[in-house]
């Protein structure tokens, strides 16, 4: 049994399992729990998509603070280990009796837990030792909820233990793949400490989105609830949500892998579409304008002389490229019915994006945001996020083919061409605008000469 704690150097035995489960589980509770487990699982990371070209290190593993049982135990995370105990005393009194009803809850649904992961024996973790890693993790998941919301006694709190240099990796541990706890733990607990009305998991997920939107439900609540934090996280960007949790823009599709018959080979080619950047469509006289942070909510609209694309709003920052990698895997992952709209996406900016001028348009435009020193990270970021060569051409297939039209006539891209070659910069228009003044005098001078008064 694995019931250890990272300290001081040396793995000392922890306390929690000195407790012991007394509370009887009737046979309604036993029943009201086994809705929990809907036979979803948390898979790890194959190990060709872990290491790919573009993975020298592994961006799969926690850096500060595990959740789950996959990374639990391992002595570079031990000061955060050691520091789940202090958090779960804030939330829970400190007398036994207390500790052994919130202990006692998550040891109820123990099975439909174990159920979750892929690979977790009793042999490695027997049912007392998992309770109570829930228990920390769950509690410790909370604690930064609660931080992410601006409860200031938490931040001081953290700071004052770990550091304020470290906290950005707690919050980047919570999205990783492998590092997951199933949500319905979360808002068990949640539940238990604060009451059945509390607003912490909304208010949470609201502070995920750019907008300013606050969330009163979670999103797809009333149909499967998000597996975990980075499934609520992979909704929110795929599925548009108004704050009662309805969707405004509708999911796309899931992706359909059908083999190419031969009767259907002439279809093939209306997915051959032309890549082509943000500076390329400029040229053919196509403008950008921000939609919404729904990753989804891409549009094209054609005009007489001109076209207008809307992309998604969104932020580059450090940990971008950890994002999407954790993401594309997910929807990879073995059962997932998620469909690959993250990966679509992805593979979009791929085509629009790949030289700084392509971000410099869009930043102006207000669609790209970054943190990033240089236009030039950006670029590289988005070449290196891997997307395993997966995609789904129906996926934002009427844009692209709308787009392409539209650059393909001549006659509504004639004009942005003109301009485009020859009004390139200010120097261009100036010499263009004296050559013709000049071409006028020269026709005055000829015409006055040739009809003299």
């Amino acid at each position: 049994m694995i019931n250890q704690a990272y300290s001081n150097g040396k793995f000392q035995f922890l306390n929690i399992m000195d407790i012991e489960c007394k509370i009887p589980i009737t046979k309604d509770e036993d029943e009201d729990h086994h809705q929990y487990f809907d036979g979803r699982r948390i898979h790890r990371v194959p190990k060709l998509v872990r290491f790919s070209k573009h993975n020298e290190e592994d961006y799969y593993a926690p850096k500060l603070v595990s959740f789950g049982p996959y990374y639990h135990g391992l002595p570079e995370l031990g000061a955060a280990e050691e520091f789940k105990h202090k958090v779960l005393t804030m939330f829970v009194p400190s007398g036994g009796k207390d500790k052994q009803f919130f202990y006692c809850q998550i040891f109820k649904v123990i099975d439909q837990l174990r159920n979750c992961y892929v690979g977790v024996s009793r042999e490695a973790y027997d049912d007392g030792a998992l309770a109570e890693m829930m228990l920390l993790d769950a509690c410790f998941a909370v604690y930064l909820m609660k931080i992410a919301v601006g409860d200031e006694e938490k931040i001081i709190h953290f700071c004052q233990h770990l550091g304020l240099s470290v906290i950005k990796f707690a919050f980047i541990d919570m999205y990783l793949l492998e590092n997951q706890i199933p949500l319905w733990v979360i808002k068990h607990l949640i539940n238990l400490i604060y009451g059945e009305g509390s607003m912490l998991l909304c208010n949470f997920f609201s502070s995920m989105i750019l907008e300013n939107t606050r969330l009163t439900r979670i999103p797809g609540e009333d149909k499967k609830q998000p597996l975990h934090i980075l499934d609520a996280y992979h909704r929110l960007l795929v599925e548009e949500w108004d704050k009662a949790g309805k969707i405004l823009v509708q999911p796309v599709n899931k992706c359909q892998w059908r083999p190419l018959k031969k009767e259907n080979q002439k279809e093939f080619g209306k997915f051959s579409r032309q890549s082509r950047s943000v500076t390329d469509l400029k040229a053919k006289g196509i403008h950008f304008k921000p939609s919404s942070c729904c990753l989804m909510n891409i549009s094209f609209k054609s005009y007489t002389f001109y076209g207008q694309v809307q992309l998604p709003v969104w932020l580059f920052t450090s940990i971008s490229k950890l994002f999407f990698i954790n993401m594309i895997a997910y929807e990879a992952s073995p059962k997932s019915d998620t469909g690959i709209p993250i990966i679509c996406y992805v593979n979009l900016l791929k085509s629009l994006i790949v030289k700084p001028e392509d971000v410099k348009e869009l930043r102006e435009k207000k669609i790209l945001f970054s943190t990033l020193v240089s236009d030039e990270q950006v670029v590289e970021v988005i070449k290196e996020i891997d997307t395993c060569g997966l995609d789904d051409y129906y996926i934002f297939d009427n844009v692209k083919m709308r787009i392409e039209e539209h650059c393909n006539n001549k006659a509504k891209t004639w004009i942005a061409e003109l301009i485009h070659t020859n009004f390139r910069n200010p120097w261009t228009f100036i010499t263009l605008l004296a050559a013709t003044f000049l071409l006028c005098l020269t026709f005055l001078q000829t015409y006055y000469t040739l009809n003299p008064k």
